[in-house]
């Protein structure tokens, strides 16, 4: 019934028109023509609207995600910890159980950070290439719980008083929050999500006995691993030189056994001892 009404209804037009004079042919045939490029024109129009809007949204988008932070400053030169790791999707990443750093890998972390340092300012490390301290005997990676991820545990039976952990080579130290950002995004472009550890495991410190001088620090071995202990298990682990209050700092970071600790028992420090909190405002992170 549609086929056949629709049929019949352009016949009809095409007898009308048939039927009209020439010249009113001439004019609708004028009106038909001068009507189709306005149309024409609207519809190229909008498209070429639509396309560019489509090209820059496309160029923001990957001038950030591509090495953005290289060609596009104003979007990352004042990202803080909390910015990136959003960024990075941390969240997504620690909703996991978070994978163990291999020996290899470390070594591959610090290759790319000795490479870094070559060629960016505000950033050394707390010792000389020589100055190795292997603590793998002493301690060993494990997981701790749910709530605490990983963790270090004691690899053997610990005296009281026995050097447990000391900053070496491979702890560093990051002077900007520029050079800070830049390394970050770094590390996340060679080593997606590991980003994420080193902002959870770094802390910022004092550099001076002043106050004057801030950086963010971080072990580039497993020593990161080391928990905080609570207010019911305490910390096992002293920093400073053992028995004295107040000697943790930048020239004495060495980590001692502040009682008998037995084999396969979670080593534990107390972050206060260290850390400085308002450090990491300082250098606007």
């Amino acid at each position: 019934m549609y086929s056949t009404t629709g049929n019949g209804h352009n016949t009809q037009m095409k007898m009308r028109i048939n039927k009209n004079s020439p010249q009113q042919s001439q004019r609708t045939l004028r009106r038909r023509t001068k009507s189709s490029p306005r149309l024409s024109y609207s519809v190229r129009g909008a498209s070429t609207i639509l396309i560019s809007l489509i090209v820059v949204v496309g160029l923001c988008f990957s001038s950030f995600q591509v090495g953005g932070y290289l060609r596009d400053k104003n979007l990352w030169k004042s990202f803080t910890i909390p910015d990136m790791e959003e960024h990075f999707k941390c969240e997504e990443a620690f909703a996991t159980t978070r994978p163990w750093w291999t020996s290899d890998q470390w070594r591959e972390v610090r290759d790319l950070y000795q490479a870094f340092a070559q060629e960016n300012r505000g950033t050394y490390q707390m010792a000389d290439d020589n100055d190795i301290f292997d603590f793998s005997e002493i301690a060993e990676p494990f997981h701790a719980s749910e709530e605490k991820g990983r963790g270090l545990r004691a690899a053997r039976d610990i005296r009281e008083g026995e050097l447990v952990l000391r900053i070496t080579n491979n702890t560093i130290v990051i002077t900007d929050g520029f050079t800070y950002r830049k390394f970050m995004f770094a590390v996340e472009e060679r080593f997606p999500t590991f980003a994420c550890d080193i902002m959870t495991w770094n802390w910022a410190q004092d550099l001076d006995d002043e106050g004057d001088t801030f950086g963010m620090v971080v072990d580039l071995n497993d020593n990161n691993l080391l928990n905080a202990g609570d207010e019911e298990t305490g910390a096992n682990v002293w920093c400073g030189t053992y028995g004295e209050e107040d000697s943790c700092d930048m020239k004495n970071l060495t980590f001692y056994a502040a009682r008998d600790i037995r084999k396969g028992e979670e080593l534990l420090g107390d972050y206060g001892e260290f850390v400085s909190y308002h450090s990491r405002d300082e250098l606007g992170l």
